[in-house]
């Protein structure tokens, strides 16, 4: 059995130190300053295949920051046994975690589960950026669960629980023939989206809301690929809002944003 992958950023003087233990993935420091990295995560092995589990583990000490990368998408392939997909993270007073994922495929003919663990304390940030799309190409996807369980020092920030198997998106008022769902979740402030909608109001498929306490989400769904010109602005934006305060941060927001205007004016 393989284990988790751990990950771990401790801000110093000179340098960070940044720890890891490989598991399915390994991470390779892409960026580094005394506060904090830019880490990318690669499959060791074919992922994810019918049976495995997943775990990644995060530590993001107080002060420092940590951006996570997800070198590709992954394919949840078919197969007898469920499947699974699970971060823990741990992130301290004055610490942001950014995590940029890419698209998570569930094949037909699997059951896979997402799961989603957030520790904050004190006045720590996390955004996070989650791409579902159902089935490959010509498919419909099998079934998926997916989980989000946010904690701070008081108490639950965000809980959720997405039943999104066959038999549940196929009733009245839920995805019906709708395969991709983009969601950026930011914890321990309430960013507005680039434009400013008003809430639920950003257009077919799309919407926002503020969560009771410190924190925001904004979700895209749709058919086939993710089109949607609302997820990736705002998380290159609100990526520049976490990491305000941190030199190296700061420099990488401003790289996000400029690598979405140019996506963006590509495709216009």
């Amino acid at each position: 059995m393989t284990g988790p992958t751990r990950l771990s950023v401790i801000r110093t003087g000179s340098r960070s130190r940044v720890h890891r233990t490989t598991g399915h993935l390994t991470a390779r420091t892409m960026d580094q300053d005394a506060y904090g990295a830019r880490v990318g995560l690669l499959a060791t092995q074919a992922l994810l295949l019918s049976g495995d589990d997943v775990r990644i583990e995060v530590d993001v000490a107080p002060g420092a920051w940590l951006d996570v990368v997800e070198t590709t998408g992954t394919v949840a392939y078919e197969g007898d046994a469920p499947s699974s997909w699970a971060i823990d993270a741990t992130v301290g007073d004055e610490a942001v975690l950014t995590w940029a994922g890419k698209p998570f495929v569930v094949s037909d003919g699997i059951a896979t589960h997402r799961d989603t663990r957030i520790r904050l304390h004190g006045t720590g940030r996390v955004l996070m950026q989650e791409k579902i799309v159902l089935g490959r190409a010509g498919q419909t996807g099998g079934d998926l669960t997916t989980s989000l369980n946010a904690m701070d020092d008081t108490g639950p920030v965000q809980v959720e629980h997405l039943d999104l198997t066959r038999q549940a998106r196929s009733m009245p008022g839920v995805l019906g023939s709708l395969r991709s769902m983009d969601t950026v979740t930011a914890l321990g402030w309430s960013p507005e989206p680039p434009g400013k909608p008003e809430a639920g109001t950003t257009g077919p498929g799309e919407t926002y809301f503020r969560l009771d306490r410190a924190g925001a989400v904004l979700r895209w769904i749709g058919i086939g690929r993710f089109r949607d010109r609302l997820c990736d602005p705002a998380f290159a934006a609100w990526c520049e809002e976490a990491m305000r305060g941190h030199r190296c941060q700061d420099q990488l927001a401003t790289q996000r944003l400029s690598h979405v205007h140019k996506t963006q004016a590509a495709t216009g």
